[in-house]
């Protein structure tokens, strides 16, 4: 069934494979998901190739999003609300303020990640990845997981031990890669199987 199938088109720049894809799934690109999977330039760029995947954007599925968040307040009797933001073109933020909000943020987040992860299993086909919050912890965890990266990957540059650093989640890791990748002498590979994965510091040898 189209409606719910993604598929992979190419071409020799976005344009050309989104025609591709609203050609084969019968469609204009308005309605239309689609991320890029690989970019390609050959010697000298004179050949230039993209590849996608696509599918249809479910309109739906952001009220299928709403009524679970509800039915997951109920369950666990919570006195606070759900949020939906959109805040850049590719993240939709569900956000949650209560005065028990603390149940999501305790334990580093723990019911937050597992929140975030069930939402983004569930509800593919917004086309959007959905990050959850409450209560300013995102931006708070962000800045202490950046002075983390930072204070580490200084320290395996200066006694040359690699370190690894506790589990953690995608975006999470994402942040600790982007610290890592701008600094000189070190790198960072995430390690371990699944959702869960730990990051290994390491200092670059030179040459």
């Amino acid at each position: 069934m189209k409606h719910r199938e993604k598929k992979e088109f190419s071409g020799k720049d976005l344009d050309f494979a989104l025609g591709e894809a609203e050609e084969y799934f019968g469609v204009p690109r308005e309605k239309l998901v689609y991320r890029v999977i690989k970019e390609k330039t050959s010697f000298y760029g004179k050949e230039r190739k993209i590849h996608i995947q696509a599918w249809i954007k479910d309109e739906e599925d952001l009220e299928k999003l709403k009524d679970f968040l509800h039915f997951f307040k109920e369950k666990l009797s919570l006195n606070g609300d759900f949020q939906i933001q959109e805040e850049r073109g590719d993240i939709l933020t569900v956000n949650y303020t209560g005065d028990d909000s603390f149940i999501f943020t305790e334990n580093y987040g723990e019911l937050l990640n597992d929140l975030q992860y069930l939402l983004n299993r569930l509800f593919p086909y917004i086309g959007k990845r959905i990050v959850t919050d409450s209560s300013g912890f995102r931006k708070e965890r962000e800045a202490y997981l950046k002075r983390l990266a930072k204070k580490v990957a200084e320290r395996v540059k200066k006694t040359g031990e690699e370190e690894m650093l506790f589990p953690m989640e995608p975006s999470e890791r994402r942040i600790i890669h982007m610290v890592v990748n701008s600094l000189e002498g070190v790198s960072s590979k995430s390690e371990g199987e699944g959702y869960i994965k730990r990051i290994k510091i390491k200092k670059i040898k030179n040459g």
